[in-house]
């Protein structure tokens, strides 16, 4: 063999260890090793070589080998038997519907029964569409979720929430044909009142006429710290005298009673005019007289009567929804007695400022109540009262409450505001 020297290229032979021509020193090189025989198996792979293509069960933490049955769900794989119910820890298997709460798988049935509603009225579920929609209707303000269905089902005359077909009563608690609520099988009557409403109703305070009376001079004593009423005996711009007012008879009837005088009363008002449910009405009358002389051709008007009966309230009813509405009815009766209110003025007018006699004096009963923490449904039926009133929907009362509630805060004074009733008959323009 030679060898070629890397300096000048010249050709060795390989016994001389130094070129011949540059006397350069080189090793000749290695022979090439010997291959390995066919017969031998290659090292295994490493490790990280194969642990890339394996993915890990959310359930128990173990590895998924590649061929072992599994199940596709949230986004992972599951080992066949580790994906299962949250509720009942059965197994769910591939291609059968279920149900997700925060991320949790569950059987159809088993959420169901565990977070699907059930109807406040018939305490079924309720209903699912194909689709998976489950309508309702819902009262907003008392969270009472309901079927459609049940949308013309009675309603407390006070809360206005739809009577519970489980939880009403056969025995008749009113002398009209309303009924209050307790734990015996339904029967359908037209009215009846929820049992928490009729636990505020505080029936040794308002069970008679009598202490209804002296509930009404409560409403007086409102109407004083406002400063439209007076002790005086003399009719001056808007204040009416306190013993004239609060001498007013009041009277607790029964439904059908007041709704024949409330029918007399309003027989003439126009449809959209009237209040969609009435639970007070008062009594007035106004009578004109005029005096032709014989001798002299003129009609001598002379000043009208005004007078005022009494004050009829539903009987029953919670001591607020009581109170709101004698202080309603005797605004009615302020504007009867007062001599310089025309004797008839618009009725979105006097049934708004009406209202917002009411609605003050609710306010001003829920500062005084203070912590009704004992109490937590009077304080509740309270502020639904509040939101009835400033939320009704009728162009008289409703939009009455909200241009006089609107003057009100513009003027910052109740007898700025009946002063400019009286002498305009309107709302001040604000």
């Amino acid at each position: 063999m030679t060898w070629t020297c890397p300096r000048c290229t010249l050709i060795n032979d390989s016994s001389s260890t130094t070129c011949d021509a540059c006397g350069h020193s080189a090793r000749p090189p290695d022979k090439a090793p010997l291959a390995a025989p066919s017969n031998t198996q290659p090292p295994p792979p490493e490790p990280s070589s194969y642990l890339s293509l394996l993915s890990t069960c959310p359930d128990c933490r173990r590895s998924i080998w590649p061929g072992s049955s599994t199940v596709q769900a949230l986004g992972n794989s599951y080992h066949h038997g580790c994906f299962r119910c949250t509720a009942c820890a059965q197994p769910l298997p591939s291609g059968v519907r279920f149900s997700i709460h925060e991320n949790e798988p569950y059987h159809t049935q088993c959420f169901q029964q565990l977070y699907h509603p059930r109807c406040d009225v018939c305490d079924e579920w309720l209903p699912i569409h194909a689709d998976g929609r489950s309508p309702y209707n819902l009262n907003v303000f008392w969270q009472q979720k309901y079927c459609p269905l049940h949308e013309q089902r009675d309603r407390c005359c006070s809360c206005r929430r739809i009577e519970v077909r489980v939880m009403s009563m056969v025995r008749p608690r009113h002398k009209d044909s309303r009924r209050s609520q307790r734990r015996v099988p339904s029967t359908l009557s037209r009215s009846w009142t929820d049992a928490n409403c009729v636990g505020t109703a505080r029936p040794q305070s308002l069970s008679t006429p009598k202490r209804c009376s002296q509930s009404f001079k409560t409403c007086g004593r409102f109407w004083r710290l406002l400063g439209c009423i007076c002790q005086r005996s003399v009719v001056h711009r808007c204040v009416v005298p306190h013993d004239v007012l609060t001498k007013v008879p009041v009277f607790l009837v029964d439904f059908d009673t007041l709704n024949a005088q409330t029918h007399s009363a309003h027989s003439n008002m126009p449809r959209e005019s009237k209040a969609p449910a009435v639970y007070g009405v008062c009594l007035s009358d106004v009578d004109h007289f005029a005096h032709r002389s014989v001798q002299q051709f003129f009609r001598l008007e002379m000043a009208p009567t005004r007078r005022v009966h009494g004050i009829m309230v539903l009987h029953g009813l919670p001591f607020d929804m009581t109170a709101y509405i004698l202080a309603h009815e005797a605004t009615h009766a302020y504007f009867k007695l007062h001599d310089g209110f025309p004797t008839s003025l618009p009725l979105k007018v006097e049934e708004g400022t009406c209202q917002l006699v009411g609605y003050l004096y609710l306010q001003y009963r829920k500062v005084m109540a203070g912590d009704d923490s004992d109490r937590p449904h009077a304080a509740k039926l309270r502020d639904w009262y509040l939101e009835s009133l400033v939320n009704d929907p009728s162009p008289v009362y409703g939009d009455g409450l909200r241009d006089a509630l609107h003057a009100f805060n513009s003027t910052n004074s109740l007898q700025v505001l009946l002063d400019h009733i009286r002498e305009t008959s309107a709302f001040p323009s604000v």
